[in-house]
């Protein structure tokens, strides 16, 4: 089976929950569609689970983006005043307190990549660079594109491999206006917008035609949700309230 997940954020215990309710093993494909890190109490545990299992195919997030901005050229490299003033940059400070300031939460990422060993963390860097922009599937002659976000000038996966994506940070902010017209042929799968925002108030998966957001607010007291792409099973597991 094909199933995917969005805007874990942390939330290791109720992903754990969701994998065991899915029964999700060697035969399956799991699509994280991005947003692992930040809010929840244990980012880097998820990724950790997700760097052993090479059918689980990781999709780059926001979050993944700020914390890369951070992280990759980070101060562990830095140990003569020249590197360090290198470093740090107004746009790098910028970015830092951005990534870590209370909305973002990227704080409890950041101490718990303080807590890995210098092989931990650049094995970890490594492997978050690699992460998909997205990915496509056919399931029952169905193409499923699997992306974090979109915004309205995308309506199929031929648009998104022809978009020149210039500045990465905005795309990856973006949204599509989700009461639109969604009846193309391509089904998307998307995270990003918690879907309360989307009058989902029971915190369950949005469809409009074709686009499906499964971002469920999870680390904000939602649920976290994966949806099954043969069957379109929904499953959720409640976040902490």
């Amino acid at each position: 089976m094909h199933y995917c997940v969005s805007d874990i954020h942390g939330c290791y215990k109720e992903f754990i929950k969701l994998m065991d309710m899915i029964g999700f093993g060697e035969d399956d494909t799991l699509y994280v569609i991005g947003d692992i890190v930040d809010r929840g109490p244990r980012p880097v545990k998820i990724l950790e689970w997700m760097m052993k299992r090479n059918n689980v195919i990781p999709i780059v997030g926001n979050h993944e983006y700020m914390m890369m901005k951070v992280l990759l050229p980070g101060l562990k490299e830095a140990s003569t005043e020249e590197e360090i003033e290198k470093t740090l940059t107004l746009d790098y400070i910028v970015d830092t307190n951005i990534w870590l300031c209370s909305d973002n939460g990227g704080k409890v990422t950041a101490d718990a990549f303080k807590q890995l060993s210098k092989y931990e963390r650049d094995d970890l860097l490594d492997y978050v660079k690699d992460f998909s922009l997205y990915e496509s599937v056919v399931v029952n002659d169905k193409t499923y594109v699997i992306v974090h976000t979109i915004d309205d000038s995308i309506k199929s996966l031929k648009d998104l491999k022809e978009k020149e994506i210039t500045d990465l940070e905005a795309f990856l902010n973006s949204r599509p206006t989700f009461e639109g017209n969604w009846d193309q042929d391509d089904l998307f799968v998307i995270g990003h917008t918690p879907t309360w925002f989307l009058g989902k108030k029971d915190c369950t998966i949005y469809r409009n035609g074709n686009l499906i957001n499964i971002d469920c607010g999870c680390s904000m007291g939602g649920n976290l949700a994966v949806i099954c792409l043969e069957t379109g099973e929904e499953f959720y597991v409640p976040g902490n309230q």
